[in-house]
């Protein structure tokens, strides 16, 4: 149970990574001429952005990033950011001195992550722009990942409901029965073993997508091979082969 619950963590997480990651690299505008402003030219794209859209909720702020391990090898960073009320943040980070600059988003169902590109392709302009529009939309974005959430939270119950009934249907099946029996289960498949006669183990694989087809026909099956095997005179092994 615990890994079905970690597993579901993580496929939630997953596809929360997958809808935003391409929202977020939208947000880069390429300029094929090479023309990328210097730190001056940059602070003045920010504060433009700033002025223009005065309930963004834009912040500009400056960092030191590290180029080596003396104090010395790191350079200044100019950040324009937005904070998302607890929800999370997204931030423009461009150091003119380094061959990328990056968008860093976080987001209260992800892993934070940073999506980096070549400053000296970058149309800072109409960048700026698609970050702003990212910010205006997020709100609708923020509904379609919850929805995906919801999704992925009612299939996993369903097949968590699937998996108790075959636990159970399986138990009270084989408990009526003459039979030994085990029943194991991974993360996809469960596999019934079952002792017949003390001679012969046959073993059957079931999923929650065939299990309503497979365990009605249990007993039937369990009883056609006993005979099978009753009138068989030297040992044999019975394996079926998937087809690809």
């Amino acid at each position: 149970m615990h890994n079905h619950s970690e597993n579901s963590a993580k496929s939630k997480s997953d596809a929360c990574h997958n809808f935003w990651q391409p929202l977020v690299k939208k947000i880069y505008a390429c300029n094929t001429d090479g023309i990328f402003p210097d730190k001056d030219g940059v602070y003045a794209a920010f504060v433009r952005l700033q002025k223009t859209r005065p309930n963004g909720g834009f912040e500009i702020s400056y960092k030191q990033e590290s180029r080596g391990y003396r104090e010395c090898d790191k350079t200044q960073a100019i950040c324009i950011s937005k904070s998302f009320e607890g929800r999370g943040s997204i931030g423009l980070i461009v150091n003119c001195e380094a061959e990328f600059l990056s968008i860093h988003f976080e987001y209260a169902d992800i892993e934070a992550f940073n999506v980096p590109f070549r400053r000296c392709q970058c149309d800072l302009g109409a960048t700026l722009d698609n970050f702003a529009n990212f910010i205006e939309e997020f709100p609708s974005y923020c509904e379609q990942s919850s929805r995906i959430i919801t999704e992925i939270e009612k299939e996993r119950k369903l097949e968590e409901i699937a998996r108790d009934t075959i636990r159970a249907t399986v138990s009270h099946i084989m408990e009526s029965s003459k039979y030994s029996w085990n029943l194991t289960e991974n993360e996809n498949t469960f596999s019934l073993e079952v002792s017949i006669n003390d001679e012969y183990t046959v073993e059957m694989d079931f999923n929650t997508q065939n299990y309503l087809e497979r365990i009605p026909a249990l007993q039937g099956i369990l009883k056609q091979t006993e005979n099978f095997l009753k009138e068989i005179p030297l040992p044999i092994t019975i394996q079926l082969q998937e087809k690809s």
